[in-house]
């Protein structure tokens, strides 16, 4: 089942220096990947005071989201990529290793950048060389592509949905505010994250039954420094007029704060459990 998160653009801003604010969204990606998530929104906090924090936050994401082999050709030398090298792998399916040409099989998906020469579209793939594209696509775009053949001469194609059968990473979008969000026509389960929410172990079975009903499920989360109550109180909203369930995951948690990144795998592993339970 597709499984969003929210996040605000305020998660950084108990993080001093880059090198702090690249390792959290370094743990947050890994999560993300973990339990397959299709989409990572960064919704607006405070007025928009953490503009700076909310490009990084999606910089960051997408640049440990992309293939070790295209991130060159797609992220310029940047400021904010300079502390990158603590960033752990993510290991996912599109994550591929360099091979050569010879090893490349019909039907194989990789991800590649596309550029022109002479008159034809090509392919970056992250093999020896890069193979002929056949289709429509821009210079130095990113490109899910196919091998659709090998003789005379390889060639691929622009992947379809149905034939990527692995999970096959994230999106990160940037959007407004979360209660304006959520209330244009935002469909799924949506369940907001809070310490003063029900407890899940009390909720179990009512959580469980609402899955089975929905094609994709959103979890929302708050900033280190206010939880959805206060961010929602900006737009005289409450967390129970925009979502279905407002859960406390972690009921008589022992620490006296849960991180928000903590919160997002915690969370996430437990909706993953509810998932498979039949």
């Amino acid at each position: 089942m597709p499984i969003s998160i929210f996040l605000p653009d305020s998660l950084l801003a108990e993080d001093r220096s880059l090198r702090d604010k690249t390792v959290k969204l370094g743990f947050i990606a890994r999560s993300c990947a973990i339990f397959k998530v299709e989409k990572i929104y960064i919704y607006t906090d405070e007025g928009g005071i953490y503009e700076n924090d909310s490009k990084l936050i999606k910089l960051i994401l997408e640049y440990i989201e992309t293939p070790q082999y295209l991130r060159k050709r797609l992220f310029p030398l940047s400021a904010n990529l300079k502390e990158v090298g603590v960033l752990p792998p993510l290991r996912t399916p599109h994550h591929k290793s360099w091979i050569p040409l010879n090893e490349l099989k019909v039907g194989e998906i990789r991800e590649g950048v596309i550029f022109r020469s002479g008159g034809s579209l090509w392919a970056d793939l992250g093999l020896d060389q890069p193979i002929k594209f056949i289709g429509s696509a821009y210079e130095d775009e990113r490109v899910t592509c196919i091998i659709d053949k090998l003789e005379p001469y390889p060639a691929c194609r622009r992947a379809k949905d149905c034939e990527i059968k692995e999970y096959w990473g994230y999106r990160v979008l940037r959007i407004g505010p979360i209660g304006k969000f959520l209330k244009s026509g935002f469909n799924g389960l949506k369940i907001i994250a809070s310490r003063l929410g029900s407890p899940i172990n009390k909720c179990f079975e009512e959580v469980k039954s609402a899955m089975k009903s929905v094609t994709n499920i959103a979890l929302i989360f708050g900033s280190p420094r206010r939880g959805l109550y206060d961010i929602l109180k900006d737009e005289h909203l409450r967390p129970e007029d925009v979502s279905d369930f407002v859960l406390n995951f972690v009921p008589e948690q022992g620490t006296a704060t849960i991180r928000t990144e903590e919160a997002i795998l915690i969370a996430l592993s437990t909706v993953n459990i509810i998932s498979l339970v039949s």
